[in-house]
């Protein structure tokens, strides 16, 4: 499974993005959780298994302030992106990860003075940061599904085979793979595409 199917695979599931809600907040253990989620903590077991499975949560021990036996805390070791465009000739799929700190790194100081009111306008205005970047793309999807619009309807006037349409789509909108890798991808021979492309490369 790649990256991308195991993320949707973990978060397709509710319960399992009401426990990342959670571990992002703090690290939790797994009574808490069904506490706070109203589960079962057989059935909260059962999801961090899955997500520690595919390293997207991990569990460290803690001696229980009580004088009870030691318990385990769950964090999260792994932040992702995902970014899915669907629209008139476009679909488009793309993960960003990176490793999160435990609760063991090193943290830096917290700057004097720093209030929690503060902080909450810097957040804020990475928000609104956040907020523009996203109107933006949102108008260049538009801007691309128009363009993709245009390009089908040329495609399907000039190219009667099956084939060759979906040799014209990936060419146009793949300009970074080689043609023997689109043949591969496509299941067609070598020749074939390349001569699509030569035809498309000689108007």
């Amino acid at each position: 499974m790649d990256e991308l199917n195991m993320m949707l695979s973990v978060i397709e599931n509710p319960t399992r993005r009401r426990i990342l809600e959670a571990l992002v907040r703090e690290p939790h253990y797994p009574l808490q959780l069904s506490r706070e989620l109203g589960l079962s903590q057989q059935g909260i077991m059962k999801h961090l298994r899955m997500m520690e499975d595919v390293d997207l949560v991990r569990s460290f021990s803690e001696e229980s302030d009580q004088g009870g036996p030691a318990r385990r805390r769950y964090f999260p070791t792994t932040g992702f992106t995902i970014v899915v465009d669907i629209g008139p000739g476009l679909f488009n799929t793309e993960i960003a990860t990176h490793h999160l700190e435990g609760p063991d790194a090193e943290r830096s100081e917290v700057k004097s003075g720093r209030m929690l009111l503060d902080l909450r306008q810097e957040l804020h205005a990475i928000d609104e940061e956040l907020d523009s970047i996203k109107d933006r793309r949102a108008q260049l999807i538009t801007d691309k599904e128009s363009l993709l619009e245009e390009v089908g309807q040329i495609v399907e006037s000039d190219y009667q085979d099956y084939g060759a349409r979906k040799v014209v789509y990936e060419y146009i909108k793949h300009p970074d793979i080689e043609g023997r890798d689109r043949a591969m991808s496509m299941g067609l021979r070598d020749d074939i595409v390349e001569m699509i492309i030569a035809g498309l490369e000689g108007d």
